[in-house]
């Protein structure tokens, strides 16, 4: 008399026949890195800088305004590439401006904790204390 399994018996058994021949041909793989954003700290303010000195000549001649310089912060912190984007309507106010920011040096942009060059837009007000001011 030939042996019968009972159907829930024969149902693991086919299972149990089909994972053994499927799981070998499973292919497993390291999985993909999870990517972390990158930490991003903007340039501070600078480390170190002076305030502007005034041009000769332009207090007197009642000079006053803003100025709004575009400029590259290196790496290193050291200032390049700066250039007047709006002029305070006095160009002898607009390039102090420009040469006193020339020797500034700021703290650095950071990527991932590694310093990165970054831009930067930077208004500098020229105040003339000889001038009223009363509609500023």
């Amino acid at each position: 008399m030939p042996y019968r399994l009972s159907p829930s018996t024969a149902g693991s058994l086919l299972a149990a026949t089909c994972l053994a021949i499927l799981l070998p041909g499973c292919h497993t793989s390291t999985p993909a890195p999870i990517s972390t954003p990158a930490v991003r700290v903007p340039a501070s303010m600078p480390a170190a800088c002076t305030q502007p000195a005034w041009p000769p000549g332009e207090k007197r001649r009642g000079a006053q305004g803003r100025v709004t310089l575009h400029f590259t912060v290196e790496a290193d912190g050291k200032v390049s590439k700066a250039a007047v984007i709006r002029s305070s309507g006095y160009p002898a106010l607009d390039q102090a401006a420009r040469d006193a920011l020339g020797k500034c040096v700021f703290q650095p942009e950071t990527l991932d904790g590694k310093p990165v060059a970054s831009k930067v837009i930077m208004p500098y007000q020229w105040i003339n204390e000889s001038v009223d001011n009363a509609e500023r």
